[in-house]
């Protein structure tokens, strides 16, 4: 799509600028997608192995049926850690990602979420915090051109989503 920026270089600088950041922002998701995709991948994995202790530590959180969520966040871990990896319903499982890591941030990090604004770093320096922070990105922004989603929504929808 060009638009008409005859004579103007600032706006020619503008939007090459823009257009460069949103081409190179489809590699960021990508980044973002394969490293965090597979830590999930990898957590997820090692609460299906030691479902016992997490669901102590979910008990210990006064969380109910600790053993069934333990293995629902594993679930959803593993599950949506291989989404954002392929880039296959990638909003729909940045959607259960955020919502896993605000639980866990409410549960198990509650004093990180209730000092937010008295002492943010304690909130950043939470482990949930990056995993949120990636499963917001790719919930927002989707998962970027090089992505299963992409191509099925341009081939569905005309135009990716």
């Amino acid at each position: 799509m060009q638009k008409n920026l005859e004579g103007n270089w600032l706006k020619k600088a503008n939007f090459g600028l823009a257009e460069g950041g949103h081409f190179i922002g489809h590699f960021l998701l990508l980044f973002i997608r394969l490293y965090w995709g597979g830590l999930l991948i990898i957590t997820g994995l090692g609460k299906f192995a030691s479902i016992p202790e997490v669901s102590d530590f979910f008990a210990s959180l006064n969380i109910p049926a600790p053993t069934f969520l333990a293995y629902l966040v594993a679930v959803v871990e593993f599950l949506g850690g291989i989404a954002l990896f392929a880039g296959l319903f990638s909003r729909w499982f940045g959607f259960l990602l955020t919502i896993l890591f605000m639980v866990a941030y409410a549960t198990a990090h509650s004093e990180a979420l209730i000092n937010f604004f008295v002492e943010p770093n304690l909130f950043i320096s939470s482990s949930p915090f990056l995993y949120l922070y990636a499963s917001l990105l790719v919930l927002c922004f989707g998962p970027g051109f090089v992505s299963i989603d992409y191509w099925l929504e341009k081939k569905s929808y005309g135009t990716p989503l």
